[in-house]
């Protein structure tokens, strides 16, 4: 297996522990930014049934979206997890974060005040009524083995990535490796 560069099969199982029940996804996701180079990104953690993880990163520099910073990556790494988990054939995915408007936004117990956010809250509504969604909030920064290597790939994303990648599917990352 090659090297892992931030994309596609990263090179060791999941713990079992943490491996989803069949036809569920587990997906941990972040979200970084850079004021240096003006972008913000996203990771995703991808944790199958049998153990194997997969990794995509993505950015952007969409000017109202800079002014939410790495929130910005936050909303776009859930939406991106759960339109994976819809191409892939889940029935049910459980995203797992370390920001606390993830999943507040969506239940309606914070207030989406702005346009991103309000258009972030309808869109994983929509999808939740196609899919289980189930959020999990995990301490950020605290060693938590998965959410840090969703932070180390969305810090990919920011630095190497080329915009918001076309939404991918399990089979897709198959036929790569």
């Amino acid at each position: 297996m090659a090297e892992w560069n931030g994309l596609g099969r990263y090179p060791e199982n999941a713990d079992n522990a943490e491996c989803p029940k069949e036809g569920s996804l587990l997906a941990y996701v972040d979200g970084s930014y850079q004021d240096s180079l003006k972008k913000y990104g996203f990771g995703c953690v991808f944790i199958l049934p049998d153990g194997r993880i997969y990794t995509e990163y993505g950015n952007g520099d969409n000017p109202a979206s800079l002014k939410q910073r790495n929130v910005s990556g936050e909303m776009l790494g859930a939406m991106y997890a759960v339109r994976f988990a819809l191409n892939s054939g889940f029935s049910a995915i459980e995203i797992r974060y370390d920001y606390e408007g993830i999943e507040k936004w969506v239940t309606g117990a914070w207030k989406s005040k702005n346009e991103l956010t309000q258009k972030y809250a309808q869109t994983m509504r929509g999808w939740g009524q196609k899919i289980q969604i189930r959020f999990t909030k995990v301490p950020a920064h605290s060693k938590v083995k998965y959410n840090e290597l969703a932070d180390q790939t969305a810090k990919l994303g920011v630095e190497n990535g080329n915009g918001i990648p076309k939404v991918k599917s399990l089979s897709d990352f198959e036929a790569a490796e």
